[in-house]
Parts: structure tokens; sequence; C-alpha cells
């Protein structure tokens, strides 16, 4: 049922989906022309600072998801809207930095099997944090790891299920581009697709985890201290 509603919450965010995935996706053409049409940035190729700006860009992707999450179903108000914009928290940053630079490093490792049992175990361990954050409710390493316990092995399944649907599109598309012609778009299209493809799973993981949440610590979204008179009011107009 979670993974339905995920995917309901996911086609009614279309518009603020495709609003932060394709500028995500654009901007990784856009590097992948300039990577293969100048041959002076050659040495940038396959350059480790790629992968650290896009995990820094997923962080920030995940973050405002999470928060759309959490305030699915809460009643429009003032506080509300300052949850939605408020900026990402410098912790979340630098955990979820951490976790995603960790995914992108095994891709290309032996042992892929053992390396994503790997990275999603160590992931799922303080994964909670996240969610806690997003909502101005931060736990601390200790109290995400014991929020986490009783949820351990669906945490684990959705962060691995993730990694490797990841890592299946990006292993398609390295064998559809060799049957591609050698022309200047095809870098671009191969480098976009699996950027969008990230966003889309890491939209299934972000209300995963949002949800999780929800459950595990009765958390409720904010909402005015008069929403209950303004209801009132609205019925009787």
């Amino acid at each position: 049922m979670a993974a339905i509603d995920a995917l309901a919450f996911w086609l009614r965010r279309q518009g603020m989906f495709w609003m932060m995935a394709l500028p995500i996706a654009g901007l990784a053409a856009a590097v992948a022309y300039v990577l293969e049409t100048q041959r002076a940035f050659i040495d940038w190729q396959h350059h480790w600072a790629w992968d650290f700006l896009f995990a820094l860009i997923y962080a920030m992707f995940l973050d405002r998801w999470m928060k759309e999450a959490l305030v699915d179903d809460a009643v429009p108000c003032d506080e509300v809207d300052e949850l939605r914009r408020s900026t990402i928290a410098v912790r979340f940053l630098t955990f979820a930095t951490a976790f995603c630079l960790l995914a992108l490093a095994i891709a290309p490792c032996p042992y892929v099997e053992l390396n994503i049992v790997a990275c999603a175990a160590a992931a799922s361990v303080f994964i909670l944090l996240l969610p806690s954050l997003a909502a101005h409710h931060p736990l601390s390493l200790h109290e995400a790891f014991m929020l986490g316990r009783p949820v351990q092995i669906h945490l684990f399944l959705l962060i691995a299920g993730a990694i490797l649907a990841s890592m299946l599109v990006r292993l398609g598309l390295d064998e559809a581009a060799t049957l591609l012609p050698a022309k200047t778009w095809v870098s671009p299209v191969m480098a976009a697709v699996p950027r969008l493809v990230d966003c889309v799973l890491l939209a299934f993981v972000g209300y995963g985890l949002a949800h999780t949440f929800r459950q595990l610590t009765d958390w409720e979204p904010p909402a005015s201290a008069d929403h209950e008179f303004r209801g009132m009011r609205t019925r009787r107009a």
C-alpha cells in the first residue's frame, strides 16, 4: 500500500517533480555535451567532482520532496508554507550527500551484490534522521537508530531496491549506447536519462521515509492555532 501511495503522490505532484527533475537532467546533459565536444576539458570526464555535485543536488531534491510528503494532508496555513519554504539543514545535506556518494562509489566495483547490501545496510541504520530533519524535528543518531529498528528490513529493502534499479538502468544505457550512432547528442541523452530515473527513485524513497517517520513518531504537520475556527467559519459561509 505504501508503494501505491507513493505512486499516487508522485502523480499528483507532477508539476513540482518535473520542475525539479528537468533542471537536474538538463545540467547533466549540458555537462556531458561540454566534456564531449571541448577537448580542453577532457581531463574532467568521469571526475569525482561531478558525483559530489549531483550528490548535493540529490540531497536538496530529497529534502524538498520529503517536506511535501510530510505536509501532504496538512491544512493550508502560514506554518505549513513556512515548513515548505525552509532551507535544507546542514546535517541533512551532510548525511544525504555522504550516502549518495557511497552509493555512487560502489557502482563500478566488482561483487556488486555485496556492495549494494553493504551500502543499503549502512544507510538504513540512521536513515530516519533525514525525514526528522526535513520535518524540523531533529533526532540524534542514537534516536534515529532506535526509531528505525522495528522496520530495519523494510528500510533496507527500500534503499537497496532503489540502488539496484539505478545501477540496472545505467548498465542498460551503457549497452544501448554501443548500438547508437556516434553523434554528439548521444552522450548528453545518456547522461540525462539516468538522472531522471534517479529523481523518480528518490521521490519514491523520500515518500517512503516520510511515511515511515510519521507512522513511528505520530508527527503531525504544523497548523495554525485557530485553524479549526477558520474551518467553522468556512462551513457556515
